[in-house]
């Protein structure tokens, strides 16, 4: 509820803005009202139908495309549970305890921890597919955000057109007047049309697709942890963890046996 309350009251007062101020600063292709209210309006408007939370979570996962590579994490989840495997296999579950401060994938990171515990496979498959489910419902979220601030940009901007050119129609007498009402209006329609077609609409396609590069990656380390739980050979966690790589490249780096979960030359590993 408190939500919309601001958002309805951000809104009012950009349109508010428009009315009083607008074509007061007007300057070529800038005109603050409108800016205020392209900039100010949608957000607003968007806060009258998600939460607070589904907003700046919305915010945050646009900010960590900027940091994700997948085809670098597919290579070093893909060394870490090849590691993994094989110390599993010559030293026992226990080793796992061993390596899991190193671990930095969090799903992966759960995955050994609940081996540890001594959950059984179906447990362990259920309870890391319901946070595999849970990160894609907020990336959902966050495509759905985005799209709709898309989607009303345009429909904003028309407001301050419409606004603009009532300003104009009430000052017909005074013809100094009418090119910046025109401006208010014109500008507003062009800052929509650019915010809706070549920021939001953008964004939330660019979420989407590292939504589906999230999920592929998800599924590889749930995989593999399954694996680990089985006791399944190296060579055959390779095998099924090459499926997901992208390349011959990340295979071949997956394959590479190593003593810790850095890129150190092959070495067997043992427990001191």
């Amino acid at each position: 509820m408190i939500s919309v309350i601001v958002g309805l009251s951000g809104f009012a007062s950009a349109l508010w803005y428009v009315l009083i101020h607008g074509g007061a600063s007007f300057s070529g292709f800038w005109e603050p009202a409108a800016a205020v209210l392209l900039g100010g309006g949608p957000i607003a408007v968007i806060l009258m139908s998600h939460s607070f939370y589904d907003f700046f979570s919305g915010i945050r996962t646009l900010f960590s495309l900027a940091v994700m590579n997948q085809k670098r994490e597919m290579n070093q989840i893909s060394n870490q549970l090849s590691v993994l495997s094989y110390s599993v296999r010559t030293d026992g579950i226990g080793v796992l305890a061993k390596y899991k401060a190193q671990l930095r994938n969090p799903l992966l990171k759960d995955g050994v921890s609940l081996i540890l515990s001594s959950f059984t496979t179906e447990e362990i498959r259920h309870n890391l597919t319901a946070k595999i489910n849970s990160r894609q419902t907020e990336y959902a979220h966050a495509v759905s955000l985005f799209e709709n601030l898309g989607k009303l940009s345009p429909g904003v901007g028309l407001l301050g057109t419409i606004a603009g050119l009532v300003k104009m129609l009430s000052n017909m007498t005074e013809p100094a007047k009418l090119g910046p009402a025109m401006a208010v209006a014109l500008l507003s329609t062009l800052y929509g049309l650019v915010l809706g077609t070549v920021v939001y609409m953008p964004v939330a396609e660019k979420i989407a697709i590292y939504a589906e590069k999230r999920l592929q990656l998800d599924l590889m380390v749930l995989e593999g942890v399954l694996l680990l739980k089985e006791k399944k050979s190296q060579a055959h966690l390779r095998d099924v963890l090459n499926t997901y790589s992208t390349n011959s490249s990340d295979r071949h780096a997956a394959g590479n046996q190593k003593t810790d979960l850095t890129d150190s030359p092959p070495q067997r590993s043992r427990v001191s």
